[in-house]
């Protein structure tokens, strides 16, 4: 008795709790009818028994599989179509959870890195030791321009195939080489780099900054006008019985592109150290 109950398209709508415009931009297309036309009135109806049918295209609409396959598929089900195609929608739904999980994880370090530097006091020197980080970097040319140094970073993030705003490109710095360090000068880049470590998928790569002990500090202001910061820092390095033992690293914590004050900007400047050697005869 129930199997036959037929249905009018407010019925229906109501039940399915879909809009009665809907259902006949379905019936319009040819994905949905509704299953009797009374012979006396012309009205149409729908029928219990297509409630299965009806679940099974809210489904594939919320899988975000187009109108037109999910066309095809009502006019062609079978098994081995129906596995074909909820296989492929589930390549695409894995493949854009990855992607949601990658931009969550890169937005929840930029947030991370904001709050740390503007907490910062500038120019407070301090000793810590940093784990092993790892990077993508490339080599850079003597006197790099800002121009060619966007290149350097648009070719990594190439390479990674994380083609995107440099906002959520991870964090982004450049090492100094440790001969610059030594004759005072502090715009000797040797390379630039992404750090790696925060990503929640793994990227293979060879390149790394070793762990050991680090002297930081960090500069406010333009990264152009850190000379004066590295100066206190190295004396500070040397007060407290160390040496420098390689490149230094800047981490730009907060850049352009949060900022268009230079004065707002923050860079993290680490310079890797060891204790002095003592001179024994």
């Amino acid at each position: 008795m129930l199997l036959n109950k037929r249905f009018t398209i407010g019925e229906m709508a109501k039940m399915q709790n879909i809009a009665e415009s809907t259902l006949r931009y379905y019936d319009e297309k040819g994905i949905f009818h509704p299953s009797i036309v009374d012979p006396q009135t012309n009205y149409r109806y729908y029928t219990i028994d297509q409630f299965s049918l009806l679940d099974t295209i809210k489904f594939l609409r919320q899988l975000n599989i187009p109108l037109k396959e999910i066309k095809k598929y009502i006019d062609e089900r079978n098994p081995a179509y129906a596995l074909n195609l909820l296989e492929k929608q589930q390549e695409m739904m894995l493949k854009k959870q990855r992607e949601i999980e990658y931009a969550l994880a890169k937005m929840e370090h930029k947030i991370h890195l904001i709050k740390e530097a503007t907490k910062a006091k500038a120019e407070q020197m301090v000793i810590k030791e940093i784990p092993q980080r790892k990077i993508t970097a490339i080599a850079v040319a003597p006197n790099t321009t800002d121009d060619m140094f966007e290149y350097y970073i648009h070719s990594l993030q190439k390479n990674m195939k994380q083609m995107d705003d440099s906002l959520f490109s991870g964090d982004i710095g450049v090492t100094v080489a440790k001969k610059g360090l030594m004759q005072n000068e502090f715009q000797a880049y040797s390379s630039v780099f992404i750090l790696l470590d925060y990503m929640p998928f793994q990227i293979h790569s060879s390149d790394e900054i070793k762990e050991g002990m680090f002297a930081c500090v960090y500069h406010h202001g333009p990264y152009e006008e850190t000379d004066e910061t590295y100066k206190k820092l190295m004396k500070y390095i040397d007060q407290e019985g160390y040496e420098v033992s390689g490149d230094a690293i800047e981490i730009a914590l907060i850049d352009w592109s949060v900022t268009e004050n230079p004065e707002e900007q923050v860079t993290e400047i680490q310079i890797p150290i060891m204790k002095k050697q003592s001179n024994k005869l």
